[in-house]
């Protein structure tokens, strides 16, 4: 069959382009230098669309892992600053290490005054117990994360976003469902000064007709600019007015845009 050519680049400029975020958390990004140019490209046809001045930045690991975290930002309206690679979120307890992935934090300003910290994270994937286990012990990361970011800034305002992949544990006694790793995740974040903000859609990864919910947003308690109740958007294919028609092109969308959906966070733009 004919080869397939990867990404379809000006289609992925172009739905950036309608997210129209200030800010993107992004996840499983290349470092090879046909990545690079990839997106540089992705870039360049995102600025052409929406006139902003986008950036990216990726993890410091290079080609110690396969995939990468990153953030991209549009320096017409976000200022960012302290950007740097965290290892707490790798539960190796190293960067880089083991092919696992670190977080990405910077800070950002925004026009109206919002100040606030941003991580994007990448989890350990897969349902059984040894992933389980190491998914765990970054979420567990978390709160001190928090605690190391907020303090040195002074700021209580603090978002994790990502793949988070809150798949369960198919080989744990009892077995642990996706859902119920989201409801002890809940729990486990009540108490320390951060909550899961809930998604608007059943899930964010369609792949065979099925959804997941494996992306998802992390935001300090303390942080007024989001309000209690706050959710987090679904958009694209998986979002909870999608039509059967796009729902039907999963697979296609799948192979050349992403296999996920967008999760759109929208804070208060305010001092």
């Amino acid at each position: 069959g004919q080869k397939d050519a990867g990404a379809d680049l000006s289609w992925l400029g172009c739905t950036l382009t309608w997210l129209d975020a200030d800010v993107l958390a992004v996840q499983e990004v290349k470092q090879s230098a046909a990545a690079e140019q990839a997106l540089q490209s992705v870039l360049s046809e995102l600025n052409r669309r929406s006139g902003g001045r986008y950036v990216a930045r990726l993890d410091d690991c290079g080609r110690r892992v396969a995939q990468h975290v990153g953030l991209i930002w549009n320096e017409a309206r976000a200022a960012a600053s302290e950007v740097q690679t965290v290892a707490e979120l790798n539960p190796h307890g190293s960067a880089c290490e083991s092919q696992l992935r670190p977080g990405l934090a910077a800070r950002f300003r925004l026009p109206g005054g919002l100040d606030l910290q941003l991580v994007s994270a990448h989890f350990k994937s897969m349902a059984d117990k040894r992933a389980f286990e190491l998914r765990g012990t970054s979420f567990k990361a978390v709160p001190g994360l928090l605690r190391r970011l907020t303090s040195a800034a002074r700021d209580s305002d603090f978002l994790l976003l990502g793949d988070l992949n809150t798949m369960g544990c198919e080989d744990c006694a009892p077995v642990v469902s996706g859902r119920a790793e989201v409801l002890a995740l809940e729990q486990q974040l009540r108490g320390a000064g951060l909550r899961l903000v809930p998604a608007d859609a059943a899930g964010t990864e369609l792949y065979q007709g099925r959804l997941t919910l494996l992306d998802h947003a992390l935001a300090a308690t303390a942080m007024r600019e989001l309000a209690p109740k706050a959710q987090s958007h679904v958009a694209g294919a998986c979002a909870a007015s999608a039509s059967p028609l796009t729902r039907r092109a999963a697979k296609q969308l799948s192979r050349k845009l992403s296999d996920h959906c967008p999760l759109v966070l929208d804070p208060t733009d305010r001092a």
